[in-house]
């Protein structure tokens, strides 16, 4: 083991005497790494979480705020801050992404909804931040220099920047018109685990932001590792009304109105992910997500050609974008 995971074992074998092996578990996007181990037939979760490069504060202290209104994510038994050291509920190894087939999709999209209604019913906290048109455009010019700049290295001709930069206007527009919540803000199949009881866990909640009330759900209903069809998202659309209706959130029952919200939240989504999954491969070498961009990219294409405001971006990706990506992408599976 490196020096860094000796001093975490150490630790924790401080908090918890009797503790077998670490067996580290799946790759991360961010820095951290996290690790598996047992003590007496219970199993924690150890996280080695740089302090300077993450945002292991706030995981800490929004783990206590979400647990006591409710929403099911992981407790923080014990942290050593200026390490970035912690031992972590252990929710299990069945992850959304690889659980969720054609016969379960509908009860456990249903239990994920569930938990985006208790993330926009909880208190209000001042200690979280609230995305504005500054915080959002910026997300979205990741697509710009990371994406189409750095990793696809395209040339963009000035009529085009001025299609793009109009396409951020109107995304932002549509965006920040929307009913305010508490979001996730990363709210897909990859963060949500299946525990042993059968209900959800929600993992990687640090970025809680108060953003428009149908990211989260976008985040779920476009999941770029499981797409849908139009008439699943009008299901689920239904579903998310009828329990916010119960829960008492007041959410409009237009079908129509709400499926455009969706669509301009998960274009500021897909266009700030584009950016940061290029970013994660050109900047810090992790590349094991450039499959996804494939899909993220369709998601724009699709969703932007409906809206006549947006036709000439979506044309500009069609043409330009989609072949550089897939002449990029070349061999790599899906």
């Amino acid at each position: 083991m490196l020096n860094l995971e000796d001093n975490l074992y150490t630790w924790a074998k401080s908090q918890i005497a009797d503790l077998g092996p670490m067996e580290l578990l799946r790759e991360q996007a961010s820095s951290r790494k996290y690790y598996r181990v047992n003590s007496k037939g219970k199993s924690f979760i150890l996280a080695l979480s740089d302090p300077q490069k993450e945002l292991n504060d706030e995981f800490i202290k929004y783990s206590e705020f979400l647990i006591k209104n409710n929403v099911s994510v992981p407790r923080v038994e014990a942290f050593d801050a200026e390490n970035g050291f912690m031992l972590i509920e252990d929710f299990g190894d069945k992850v959304f992404l690889d659980e969720v087939n054609s016969s379960n999709r509908k009860n456990l999209y249903l239990l994920a909804i569930d938990q985006i209604i208790k993330l926009q019913s909880v208190e209000t906290n001042d200690d979280i931040n609230e995305l504005n048109e500054v915080s959002i455009k910026e997300q979205m010019k990741l697509f710009e220099e990371w994406f189409l700049l750095d990793y696809l290295k395209l040339e963009v001709h000035s009529l085009e920047k001025d299609i793009i930069n109009d396409a951020y206007i109107s995304i932002s527009n549509k965006f920040l018109e929307q009913k305010r919540t508490l979001c996730h803000f990363d709210f897909e199949l990859r963060n949500l685990m299946l525990k042993e009881d059968g209900t959800i866990g929600v993992l990687d909640f640090q970025d809680l932001t108060y953003g428009p009330s149908t990211l989260d759900l976008v985040s779920l209903i476009k999941d770029i590792d499981n797409p849908i069809s139009d008439k699943e998202i009008e299901y689920y659309l239904e579903a998310y009304v009828s329990l916010s209706n119960e829960a008492g959130i007041q959410v409009t029952e237009d079908l129509i109105s709400l499926n455009e919200d969706l669509d301009f939240a998960g274009l500021q989504r897909q266009l700030r992910i584009l950016g940061t999954l290029a970013r994660l491969h050109v900047r810090d070498g992790k590349s094991f997500r450039l499959p996804d961009l494939k899909q993220t990219l369709i998601y724009v294409i699709e969703t932007s050609n409906k809206y006549d405001g947006l036709k000439e971006f979506s044309q500009l990706l069609k043409s330009k974008v989609q072949p550089a990506l897939e002449e990029n992408l070349g061999g790599i599976n899906d």
